[in-house]
């Protein structure tokens, strides 16, 4: 798993970081542009050398100032090694405030093809530049760095080239490629703003002056690395002998205005962010770590599509709670619960997902807070309806549709979805009137004949659906119980179901197990 640390700057996402790699022996990745580069200690405010210690600190102090270093080169050093770590099942936590960073490696990210002849952009001044972009394009001079040379002319170019930022950053998927959590540090803009503030202050005071003015004996000023915030607004005043304490305000002022575009991007750019206070989220995270720990162990090569995965569950009654909860359990982080029935007395004797504090209340909210009780950060969606027509189910492609309804024709409009989508798919035979939990077992669709697969085959043959032999079926092989005439009968108890819900999960688990070996 990835643990993405955001928030605006001065936030503490570096400092939570380095606690929870220590507490939780965890490596870092640090998505900084700039506090990669030696020598720039101060102005980056990176953490210290004695605080990484014994860290494993990715992208961190390993360049030098005049080194050409950007998000392309980024995402091709770094993603390589974050899919080896996801592979061998390693956890990650990436933290940084260069948000662009965290999407070219996470995501689908494609860099625009620009082209190489000169621009008549760059014939003009900065100031000029900024002047043309606000005219012909303000909503993106709104989202990028206004002051970064760089970025600006960079955001003409794709604009004269015929590359709408707007569309480009639309082609980005909303679905990381990695199993990844998203965190965002809240604090309120007056927090934030005093934060840099005293941020600000502190670089000073630490020698930020002297740091800035040893780099420039060393290295020419105009260097890609001291565009960052700090750094070009006190070189400038260096060179044009202007107030240091006028140059300390513009800094506090430049930062604040990063921050609103750092607040504004995260409220857009990531869906799915666990927000909260450093405490808060700390917790989340080590709570999250020691649940999986000794699952992974077991799990191995599994892990990482319990986590990648969404998994469609329809159906949670006895046995698709115990499947819903095992879900949750085993580590899963992205599921859809579809039931259309309420909560009632008679469910509780079989269907052990439910209390009677739960009665009257929709199955699919009742399932997804006791699912949310045992793993705060997973994705869960809850959808009350019965599966009617194809417009019922979610337009959303589902790694794993799991089946386990009693409706016929929502069993086959399930399966239709799978095989159009592409999925795993799984149905569930008729529990009711069995006894022996021992006798449950998954096999396929020709070796069961119960009555609901029975309809189920007929109502795919309607369909046109015919080759169904082979569709994978957990069933009980014991016979089905009945009542003497006139005797009322309650249906299985609540083992034969818990059987079946386990028969699901290890039927998932082992098919999975399958795929890797056949490298699919």
């Amino acid at each position: 798993m990835i643990y993405v640390l955001l928030g605006q700057t001065a936030s503490g996402k570096t400092s939570l970081a380095l606690k929870l790699a220590r507490k939780l022996s965890l490596p870092i990745l640090s998505a900084d542009a700039y506090q990669c580069y030696r020598k720039m200690q101060i102005g980056t405010d990176k953490p210290k050398k004695e605080e990484v210690e014994g860290l494993a600190y990715l992208f961190y102090d390993c360049h030098d100032p005049d080194e050409e270093v950007n998000v392309s080169l980024f995402q091709k050093t770094y993603r390589p090694i974050v899919e080896e770590m996801v592979e061998e099942g390693k956890d990650l936590i990436v933290v940084g405030g260069t948000f662009l960073y965290i999407k070219a490696l996470l995501f689908d990210y494609r860099f625009p093809v620009e082209k190489e002849e000169k621009s008549v952009y760059e014939s003009l001044s900065f100031q000029e530049q900024v002047e043309e972009l606000k005219r012909i394009a303000p909503q993106v001079a709104e989202q990028i760095d206004i002051h970064n040379p760089r970025r600006v002319l960079r955001a003409l170019l794709q604009i004269a080239n015929g590359e709408d930022r707007q569309e480009i950053h639309s082609k980005l998927s909303d679905k990381p490629l990695f199993p990844s959590l998203f965190f965002e540090i809240e604090v309120d803009k007056e927090e934030g703003n005093r934060l840099i503030d005293e941020r600000v202050d502190r670089m000073f005071e630490e020698g930020f002056v002297e740091e800035v003015e040893n780099l420039l004996q060393e290295y020419p000023s105009d260097l890609r690395s001291f565009q960052s915030l700090g750094y070009r607004e006190l070189i400038q005043a260096l060179e044009e002998k202007r107030s240091l304490a006028d140059c300390k305000k513009l800094i506090k002022i430049h930062t604040h205005q990063y921050a609103k575009k750092q607040r504004t991007f995260l409220r857009h750019q990531f869906k799915d962010i666990h927000k909260g206070k450093r405490e808060e989220i700390e917790q989340l995270i080590s709570d999250h770590v020691l649940l999986r720990q000794r699952t992974d162990i077991l799990l191995s090569k599994n892990k990482k599509d319990l986590e990648g995965k969404s998994i469609l569950l329809c159906g949670i009654g006895g046995v698709g709670g115990i499947v819903a909860e095992g879900l949750a359990r085993l580590g899963a982080m992205d599921v859809t619960l579809i039931d259309k029935d309420k909560v009632e007395s008679t469910n509780l004797n079989r269907q052990i997902l439910y209390t009677k504090e739960d009665l009257g209340k929709n199955k699919v909210d009742c399932a997804k807070r006791r699912l949310l009780s045992i793993n705060p950060l997973m994705k869960v969606d809850a959808i009350c309806q019965a599966i009617q027509t194809e417009e019922d189910l979610p337009e959303k492609r589902f790694d794993v549709v799991l089946d386990v309804i009693d409706d016929t024709n929502g069993k086959a409009l399930l399966y239709q979805k799978a095989q159009k989508d592409h999925s795993l798919y799984l149905t569930s035979a008729g529990f009711g009137f069995h006894l022996d939990s021992t006798k449950v077992t998954y096999g396929i669709l020709k070796d069961v004949h119960d009555p609901l697969t029975k309809n189920f085959k007929k109502r795919l043959g309607e369909l046109g659906i015919t080759d169904t032999d082979n569709i994978p079926v957990v069933y009980p092989k014991d016979a089905r119980r009945r009542g003497k005439s006139g005797e009322k009968t309650i249906g299985s108890l609540f083992e034969e179901v818990n059987a079946g819900g386990l028969a699901i999960l290890t039927w998932l688990l082992k098919r999975w197990e399958e795929r890797n070996d056949d490298g699919n």
